[in-house]
């Protein structure tokens, strides 16, 4: 028994590192590389229901993107990057979002949320690299439109467990938004959704029968163990790389991820 549950955290771990330096480097928190990863491993074990196997992951997810963004932010915060301006215009909707979509999490089935996921990414990436028509940059929206669109990051955080970025990104990037600044709020808003959702996750699945040993709610706790530790060592890594790299090719490794992902979580 003890034997199974080192050897489950060690996987995690790997799979954490890989986690912390896609955090770090793109902004991602983590949970584009956590969600498949995780799915993939159960599959594998058969340690979850399939009922509720996007479930747990999600939650586990969101759980595990806490230290990790906490320390992939620090280290980009002390290369004096800045972004507060965006972040709290869009935080109003953010937390709305976030919110929202945790608790609709719960009702909805393990299958309709994977496929939602990776149909949303592979939309995603093609926002990303599509030329845009004129040659105008776009503002950041108003009041309003900067609530709908911090809702929709947090909700996507809520539902997929993902840190949002893979909208919150291309939006910002598309409306003048420097790349690096965009990868840095996108962590921001990663860390400020997961709070919220983990904590929701853990209580609406509290009462849930048939989710394996080990877990509050639908967070599995030796994978957040391995997932954690993998990503806070290895985040400031991806910070100092994303720092090395132009904006041009940063957004293109960015646009590639998203198509890896999204072929995954529809082909499993």
């Amino acid at each position: 028994m003890h034997e199974t549950l080192i050897t489950a955290v060690l996987i995690y771990l790997a799979l954490g590192i890989g986690a912390g330096m896609l955090s770090g480097l793109l902004g991602a928190g983590g949970g584009l590389v956590m969600v498949p990863g995780l799915m993939f491993l159960f599959h594998l074990d058969h340690t979850v229901n399939p009922a509720f196997m996007m479930h747990v992951a999600v939650g586990t997810s969101l759980a595990s993107m806490i230290p990790i963004t906490v320390r992939s932010l620090l280290s980009h915060l002390k290369r004096g990057v800045v972004f507060f301006a965006v972040y709290q215009k869009m935080l109003a909707g953010l937390l709305f979002g976030v919110l929202a979509g945790s608790v609709l999490a719960h009702f909805i089935h393990s299958i309709v949320l994977q496929v939602t996921f990776g149909l949303f990414v592979l939309t995603m990436a093609y926002a990303l690299v599509r030329k845009q028509k004129d040659t105008v940059v776009k503002k950041l929206p108003g009041k309003w439109g900067s609530f709908a669109a911090g809702s929709l990051t947090g909700a996507l955080t809520g539902l997929l467990g993902i840190g949002g970025s893979t909208y919150s990104v291309p939006f910002m990037v598309n409306r003048g938004v420097d790349m690096r600044v965009a990868v840095v709020t996108a962590i921001a808003f990663a860390l400020t959704s997961s709070c919220i959702g983990a904590i929701i996750f853990m209580m609406t699945g509290m009462h849930v029968i048939g989710l394996p040993h080990w877990t509050i709610g639908y967070v599995l706790w030796p994978a957040w163990l391995g997932l954690s530790v993998g990503g806070i060592v290895i985040a400031p890594l991806g910070a100092k790389i994303s720092h090395q790299i132009s904006p041009q090719k940063l957004k293109i490794i960015f646009a590639i991820f998203l198509l890896f992902v999204s072929a995954h979580m529809l082909w499993v």
